[in-house]
This record gives structure tokens, C-alpha cells and sequence, in this order.
């Protein structure tokens, strides 16, 4: 089992269903500690349940509230229950949960900076980053792990490390508009950042990011994520729990399903 457990911070109002396995999870739980923080409710609510700590899709565990709130039964899932109408509102899907977040917690509110800063011309570009992004390193990370075939584990190598490498040449520093975090920089930061990069790809893949000056962008950047709040209370830091959950999609077999699911 991984370090990051169920937190509360005094506020059931606004709950965030999560897991300490999960990326796409991580990326919710960030965009709220930069929007909300202290203002929110996390709860661990998909746990592996093989004694070893090794995922698959029949080794997960739900809690009711979960299968309730999102038909998937996947996280993460926001739970907003401070609507005027006293109607719940469950938001799903990471990168949407970001949107939403940092629209009920806009500039007007609580005076935090924009996680889609600007002005339309530059939240379109931010939605656009972020959607290229997503599909090239965080979707690309899974392409790399399940893929058995070496010549298309290389294809997924070449296709991450080129989004890399754009990203580095138009990252402004330290985050990629600047001072601020933004949804570009919390889309990758769980799969480029911590454990997924040093250990999962690195042990599994024998996947770097170059130690060369074309990249050396990423590098700041990830020092940057490293110090940042919003990342460190999120990050799980149990590396070797980590491995063990991703040994499945290692050798392809994670999405398996050998049993019924619970």
C-alpha cells in the first residue's frame, strides 16, 4: 500500500474520491490544493486488493459511495455538495474535474490564479496543450508499459520524448506559462514527475528523458513540480509500492480480467 491516505480538512461539503495509485487522480487532488486547499475532503476510494499490491483490473475494491457517484467506477470524482438548489453534483474525468475547480474557485472568489489563465485566445491554448499533451505522454505512458513488442515499445519512446521536446521549447519557466501552475503542467506532472518517471519507466522500459541541452527545459521543470505544495501533497513517495503496481502492465497483462469485478 501507497503513503497518501484519506484526508480531511475539516470541509465535507466539497469531497474528492480518489486513490494513491492513480495519475489521473493526482491531477484533480493538485488542481484543488492550488484552488481550495483546506476546503476539501479527499477519501481513497479504489484500493488494489492483492496482498502483494500488484494491479489489475480484478484486484480493485470500490467503495459504495464511488460505484454511486460514477457509473465507471473510476476515479477521480468531485463531490460538490454546496449547490444552492442542495442538488449533488458529481464531476468526473480528471482534466475535467481541473476545468470545473477552477471555475467555482475563479479569480473573483478567492483570489488564486487561473489554472486556465488569460484571456480566451489563451485558454484555448491551454485546453489544446493540455489535450496534445494528455494523448502524447499520459495515454503514450500506458502505450510504452502494455506494449510487449520492443519495436513499438521504441515508437512509443520516440512519440513521448518528441512531446517532450516540444513542450520544453515552448515552456516559458519555471511552470509553462511562468510563475503559476497551470492545467498544461498538472496533465504531465504525475507521469513525468516522481515515481512513474525515476522508477516505473526507468526500471521497466529503461525510459530517460536526455541528459542533453535540448532538454534541459524539463529538468527545471521538474525541479519546479518537485517544490511546488500542491505537488507534494500529493505525490505518493513509496517507490517500491509503485513498481508493484505497475509489474501487471509491464508484461501486458493489467487489463486482463480473470475474476468479476468488485
Amino acid at each position: 500500500m501507497g503513503d497518501v491516505t484519506e484526508t480531511a480538512n475539516g470541509n465535507e461539503e466539497m469531497e474528492l474520491l480518489s486513490a494513491w495509485f492513480c495519475p489521473y487522480a493526482q491531477r484533480a487532488w493538485m488542481a484543488m490544493e492550488l484552488k481550495c486547499p483546506g476546503k476539501f475532503k479527499v477519501t481513497e476510494a479504489l484500493a488494489i486488493t492483492s496482498p502483494d499490491g500488484v494491479y489489475s483490473k480484478d484486484t480493485l475494491s470500490r467503495i459504495p459511495l464511488l460505484k454511486e457517484s460514477n457509473p465507471l467506477g473510476q476515479v477521480p470524482v468531485i463531490i460538490d455538495r454546496r449547490r444552492s438548489d442542495k442538488k449533488t453534483m458529481s464531476v468526473c474525468d480528471s482534466l475535467i474535474c481541473v476545468e470545473y475547480i477552477d471555475e467555482v474557485y475563479s479569480d473573483d472568489n478567492n483570489g488564486t490564479k487561473r489554472l486556465l489563465p488569460g484571456d480566451p485566445a489563451q485558454k484555448v491554448d491551454a485546453r489544446m496543450w493540455s489535450n496534445r499533451l494528455n494523448d502524447d505522454i499520459a495515454t503514450t505512458f500506458y502505450v510504452l508499459l502494455l506494449n510487449q513488442n520492443k519495436v513499438d515499445q521504441e515508437k512509443a519512446a520516440d512519440k513521448m520524448l518528441s512531446a517532450i521536446l516540444d513542450f520544453c521549447q515552448s515552456c516559458k519557466g519555471p511552470f509553462f506559462y511562468g510563475d503559476e501552475m497551470s492545467i498544461v503542467d498538472i496533465t504531465i506532472a504525475p507521469w513525468l514527475v516522481g515515481s512513474r518517471m525515476e522508477v516505473v519507466l526507468k526500471h521497466f522500459r529503461n525510459f530517460e528523458v536526455p541528459a542533453t541541452t535540448e532538454y534541459s527545459k524539463y529538468f527545471e521543470w521538474r525541479d519546479s513540480v518537485l517544490k511546488q505544495p500542491a505537488f507534494v501533497a500529493t505525490v505518493a513517495t513509496d517507490f517500491e509500492a509503485m513498481r508493484r503496481v505497475y509489474c501487471r502492465y509491464a508484461d501486458g497483462t493489467a487489463l486482463i480480467v480473470k475474476s468479476k469485478e468488485t
